[in-house]
């Protein structure tokens, strides 16, 4: 199905959005919203989104709602933003029941390499044997690629069940756009605490030297017990332990 200017202008406004959301250079987001029906037509809605860091290194999904902790953001204001990201989801649903005449209740938004790509269904998540909380372990699996054994034992029952007899289902629409390079950015100024993360590397340090050090201790205490009633005791030499130099590099734009 072919989008209209309107339904266009949304999307556009949902990657802005999405994109000043995060604090750091990024290399691709997955969100997943969704309505569900309850009596008398009442909509609760479910929304996340996690973002993959950018860098040389494979780096691990973080969710949206951790960014305040991490970034020293304040939290009020940043789930404000939020807020009106699920508001224009919401407009983006009324909108399209009006133009289309069709509805749809649960969608997967992924951007990546400067694609744009919203997948719709119309799951009737009311009468669904999946909750909520199982939604949200499948998209993490599913999108995220997160591996099964991470999962508890009864998590991966749901997980292979679902993939088992529900995967198969078509997606009811799926829209694709190329977005231009310099509009995959944000350009939201957040307050990075850089001491906060050099506080950490320099605890993870402060225990493997310890533990380098207890370990080297225990050898030198086994050794005198065997050398115990020699004449002369000669106690190993071991190289003081160095820690390695860490750059902190700030990705905060």
């Amino acid at each position: 199905m072919k989008s209209t200017p309107d339904i266009k202008e949304i999307y556009t406004g949902i990657q802005h959005q999405l994109s000043n959301l995060i604090p750091e250079k990024w290399e691709s987001i997955y969100l997943y919203a969704a309505v569900i029906y309850q009596l008398n037509n009442l909509e609760t809605w479910e929304m996340y989104f996690y973002y993959i860091p950018k860098g040389l290194l494979k780096k691990n999904p973080i969710n949206v709602y951790e960014v305040p902790n991490r970034f020293n953001v304040d939290e009020d204001e940043y789930l404000e933003l939020v807020d009106n990201l699920c508001n224009t989801i919401k407009v983006l649903h009324k909108k399209y029941q009006k133009i289309y005449q069709k509805d749809w209740t649960n969608m997967v938004i992924a951007i990546k390499d400067s694609q744009f790509l919203i997948e719709y269904n119309d799951d009737n998540l009311s009468k669904s044997k999946y909750r909520s909380k199982d939604r949200h372990l499948i998209f993490k699996h599913k999108y995220l690629n997160i591996p099964l054994q991470s999962f508890s034992k009864k998590e991966r029952k749901v997980i292979q069940e679902y993939l088992e007899n529900e995967d198969y289902k078509m997606v009811y629409e799926r829209y694709f756009e190329y977005i231009p390079k310099e509009e995959v950015h944000n350009n939201i100024k957040y307050e990075k605490d850089d001491r906060i993360h050099m506080d950490w590397y320099s605890n993870q340090l402060r225990e493997l030297r310890n533990q380098k050090i207890s370990i080297f201790h225990m050898i030198i205490n086994r050794f005198k017990k065997k050398m115990r009633g020699k004449k002369r005791l000669v106690e190993p030499t071991v190289e003081p332990v160095v820690e390695p130099k860490i750059q902190i590099l700030s990705d905060t734009f």
